[in-house]
């Protein structure tokens, strides 16, 4: 009896606990392109009632898309991917929805393409850092000057500014112009 008081006693704080949103980036470094995975999955509590809220009033045909179309924004949203400053604008993005295990969270995982111009410095920012981590890969493209780099397959914790320098002597890619 007592191990079972003891228990429920302890379990009652335990459904107290929130946890924080999560952005999870992943960079791939191309030839021709940039490859971005990002996973993200709201706070939980308020933070995910707010999001399910926004989504209660869609049509209920359109909830599932509307959900992937909130969850997508918030995770790309305070993200900024820039060569020499200048925005880069995404070539495809593709998003899956999925719940965490339990299912007490939605997240979605988006993967995003942008053409990657000749430049000096490749420079990803976000303005939620507290809850972002960054990894990358230069995926044989040698656009990335790995001198100095931050390190490639690490996760970087809250990084406001994760700046890679490009290679000046790898020429940009050609796209085929149409006749």
């Amino acid at each position: 009896m007592a191990i079972a008081l003891a228990i429920a006693l302890a379990a009652g704080p335990a459904w107290g606990h929130t946890f924080p949103p999560s952005r999870t980036v992943v960079i791939q470094v191309e030839a021709c392109e940039l490859v971005v995975m990002i996973g993200y999955r709201p706070g939980s509590g308020e933070a995910t009632e707010a999001m399910l809220a926004r989504v209660a009033n869609s049509p209920k045909p359109h909830a599932i898309d509307s959900l992937r179309d909130v969850l997508a924004t918030a995770a790309i949203g305070p993200l900024a991917i820039a060569v020499d400053g200048k925005p880069l604008v995404p070539t495809t993005v593709r998003a899956k929805l999925g719940l965490e295990a339990g299912g007490a969270r939605p997240m979605v995982v988006l993967l995003v393409t942008y053409a990657l111009p000749a430049g000096h410095t490749l420079g990803i920012t976000s303005k939620d850092p507290r809850n972002t981590r960054i990894s990358w890969q230069d995926h044989a493209s040698h656009r990335v000057e790995l001198a100095g780099a931050p390190g490639q397959d690490h996760w970087h914790d809250g990084v406001a500014s994760f700046l890679l320098k490009l290679s000046p002597g790898v020429s940009p890619c050609v796209t085929p112009s149409s006749p």
